[in-house]
């Protein structure tokens, strides 16, 4: 037994060493750098055998081996003359295997770190081309998790391509592509301005009329926002005018004008909105110089006809504004989510209109600042005491409007006129408490009760008593 064991020990121990010999011939110590490599993944002696055995590897489309090998060389010997094309060769390599963006990265290092290579153009034509896969992509996101879209890489990408070689053979080209993916990725603004890149820096170029168009779309585009801010809607416009007035390509002509009519009718959307937003602050004056604008600038408009039906409403008196006949005395107990109704309520009870006359303002700048137009600077008293002036000797342009009075003036001056409102303790109270208010709707008696408190509270009958 102790023989057979001692000879499993001889057989073990052989294997040991025999293993030990067979790893030293694949890790070797190497002083400079103080760690075991491997002979076998180890950098070649000279930049010439490394290239070689990279390009091996390549040759027989082992592109995954090639890239690393190419790698090694350029981290190496990034001085010999072999590491602007190992470098170039790491590029093509990621292409091959379909990784584009790697791709790029590497084509570009070689642009970078080595100004003088020889296959520039042919480096710059791969650059574009791997462009035009991610402008391509039906699906925006790169790999599904990445933050960036396949846009993004797309209009990196042409940058580059435009900065590398700004008069090279893809370079107008290049910032079209890029201008109309900033298009397609919705930021119109970006893509206006590249656009006007092309006209500014290639007017010769073949793409000259199309980025004129394109330019303008984007204006367009930009200006559908729902804002009142009319700028960019004004910008669009006369971009797409001086399109239309000078192209000779009738299909782009006829779009154009086109859409320079729904330019039109959106720019006198914003300059009706502007109108609307003065009338509901009861800026009366300021609504009416605006709409007048309307009129005066979009005549052929929708907007236009509304906006001459509201000048005629807003001269007459019939404000937008609800007035208080328009709601009914409260028929309960204010509480918490009736408080928006409540407001509402207040804010018409009390409001009573009185015409006061006064000079119009000429409507002759519809453009000028709102405070320009603000109500006069003349007490309401005496405004309110002053004749009105006779019709006969008021010009037509000078008719008389509404001037906008604050709710305080119109209780002073009409304080027998207007309706006052509930004057109650506590706002959830119902009914009206101080002395000499107006009396609202009375509840039905089996209808009035207390607010709840614990002490209110009926443990026997599980309710709550009534008012006695």
């Amino acid at each position: 037994m102790k023989k057979f064991t001692a000879i499993i020990i001889v057989i073990n121990l052989l294997s040991l060493l025999t293993l030990a010999s067979t790893a030293r011939a694949y890790w070797v110590w190497t002083p400079e750098t103080k760690k075991f490599i491997n002979p076998k993944y180890a950098v070649k002696d000279t930049p010439k055998e490394q290239y070689d055995w990279a390009m091996d590897f390549y040759n027989n489309k082992d592109y995954k081996r090639s890239a690393v090998e190419f790698e090694k060389l350029v981290k190496n010997y990034e001085y010999s003359e072999y590491a602007a094309s190992s470098q170039y060769y790491v590029g093509l390599s990621y292409d091959n295997m379909g990784k584009y963006y790697i791709a790029f990265q590497n084509y570009q290092k070689a642009v970078d770190n080595f100004p003088h290579v020889s296959n520039i153009d042919e480096i710059i034509a791969r650059e574009f081309n791997i462009g035009n896969v991610y402008a391509s992509k039906s699906n925006p996101k790169v790999l599904g998790a990445e933050i960036m879209t396949s846009f993004d890489r797309a209009i990196e990408i042409y940058k580059k391509v435009v900065d590398n070689a700004p008069f090279g053979k893809f370079a107008d080209e290049a910032q079209f592509k890029m201008a109309a993916t900033l298009k397609e990725a919705g930021r119109y603004d970006e893509a206006t301005i590249a656009f006007q890149k092309i006209l500014d820096d290639y007017p010769e170029s073949r793409l000259y009329d199309r980025a004129r168009y394109e330019m303008a779309n984007s204006a367009y585009r930009a200006s559908l926002s729902p804002a009142y801010d009319a700028a960019p809607t004004d910008k669009a416009l006369k971009a797409f005018e001086e399109f239309a007035s000078t192209n000779v390509d009738e299909k782009l002509t006829k779009e154009a004008r086109t859409t320079i009519k729904r330019l039109k009718n959106k720019a006198a959307e914003k300059s009706f909105m502007t109108a609307e937003f003065y009338e509901q602050r009861k800026h009366y004056v300021s609504a009416i110089i605006y709409y007048q604008d309307v009129i005066n600038k979009y005549p052929d408009s929708t907007s236009a006809e509304i906006a001459e039906v509201r000048i005629a409403d807003l001269k007459a008196g019939n404000y937008s504004h609800k007035k208080a006949a328009e709601f009914s005395a409260p028929k309960k107990a204010w509480t918490p989510w009736f408080s928006k109704k409540k407001k509402a309520h207040d804010d018409a009870v009390a409001r009573k209109v009185v015409k006061v006359t006064e000079p119009a303002p000429s409507m002759a700048a519809p453009s000028a600042p709102v405070s320009s137009v603000a109500a006069p600077s003349a007490p309401v008293a005496a405004i309110a005491t002053e004749p009105a002036a006779s019709p006969a000797t008021v010009q037509p342009e000078q008719k008389q409007v509404q001037d906008q009075l604050s709710e305080k003036a119109v209780l002073e001056s009409t304080p027998a006129e207007v309706v006052k409102r509930p004057t109650g303790k506590r706002w959830w109270d119902y009914g009206l408490k101080k002395k000499g208010a107006v009396k609202t709707e009375k509840l039905p008696e089996n209808k009035t009760k207390k607010r709840w408190t614990p002490l209110n509270f009926d443990n026997k009958t599980k309710g709550m008593k009534k008012d006695e």
